[in-house]
């Protein structure tokens, strides 16, 4: 931090360098032992596929996958792909009948 006023006012200078979402999560897979070694609600966490952007969402797997180097033909690769976006829209399913209830709940009153 920076004095920057001589009144005590601190400015925090921050040096910010783009993260890699792609590089990021393959850095987080292998520090949990592999691809293969991650569950499927793991992977959903770490990938946090955006339902609203779908192809996005499979342009980082393919693009994770190829760094990860591992090959799957298409259909296999949109299987993979699939159960891990399946596991983060039901948990966002879950989310939202759980906010839903307490949001009910509280007009009864």
């Amino acid at each position: 931090m920076t004095d920057v006023t001589d009144k005590n006012e601190f400015v925090e200078i921050r040096e910010t360098e783009p993260v890699d979402k792609a590089d990021w999560i393959v850095r987080k897979i292998s520090e949990l032992g592999g691809y293969e070694n991650v569950s499927d609600s793991v992977k959903a966490d770490i990938f946090g596929f955006d339902i609203a952007n779908i192809s996005g969402s499979i342009r980082l797997f393919s693009d994770v996958m190829r760094r990860l180097g591992i090959k799957l033909d298409g259909d296999e690769l949109y299987e993979e792909f699939q159960r891990i976006y399946d596991e983060s829209v039901g948990r966002d399913a879950g989310k939202d009948k759980a906010e839903d209830k307490m949001w009910n709940r509280g007009r009864g009153r």
